[in-house]
């Protein structure tokens, strides 16, 4: 009869657990979902950083499925959206929050708005580094006149997830 060494036991049990629990759930386990995401969804919005990613305890691994997950980018919340591709537990995901870095916001909507109206405004979008807003909704900016003084407020709506803007100027 042949010897079995024991850590080739413990190693082959273990590789059956982990294709036990592989299989029940279908794909990666959730703690690697979220490092993976962290890291992917990261390199997406430098040089801003996010935050530990926390997806659903109750995630059901089949195609098709979508579930949101959750953080913190420049300390505000951010969500991911997740879609499960295949049986294997491939996955796509889609930011449904955009960092905008507000000096350059501000930047871009003080040459906009003043090429607009046709004279110097500043614009004053609030404190902090960034805005972290959700796709597809809107905010509010001050605009100030530079010769006199005068404010308007501009409506800012974030179109998409490269940061592209729309915005409206309610009155001067």
């Amino acid at each position: 009869m042949p010897k079995r060494h024991p850590t080739l036991l413990i190693a082959t049990a273990l590789l059956t657990v982990a294709a036990l629990v592989s299989a029940c759930g279908g794909g990666p386990d959730q703690t690697q979902l979220e490092r993976e995401l962290q890291d992917q969804a990261g390199s997406d919005i430098l040089p801003v950083e996010i935050g530990m990613v926390d997806c659903p305890e109750d995630i059901v691994v089949t195609p098709e499925s979508v579930f949101i997950c959750g953080t913190e980018v420049a300390g505000q919340y951010y969500e991911l959206q997740v879609r499960i591709i295949d049986e294997q537990g491939q996955y796509e995901y889609a930011h449904k929050h955009h960092a905008l870095q507000l000096v350059n916001t501000e930047a871009l909507l003080a040459d906009e708005v003043g090429y607009e109206v046709g004279f110097d405004v500043m614009i004053d979008c609030g404190d902090g580094e960034y805005l972290v807003a959700p796709i597809g909704s809107s905010f509010n900016c001050i605009a100030t006149r530079v010769e006199s003084g005068a404010e308007a407020n501009i409506e800012v709506r974030l179109l998409d997830q490269n940061g592209s803007l729309k915005w409206q100027l309610l009155r001067f």
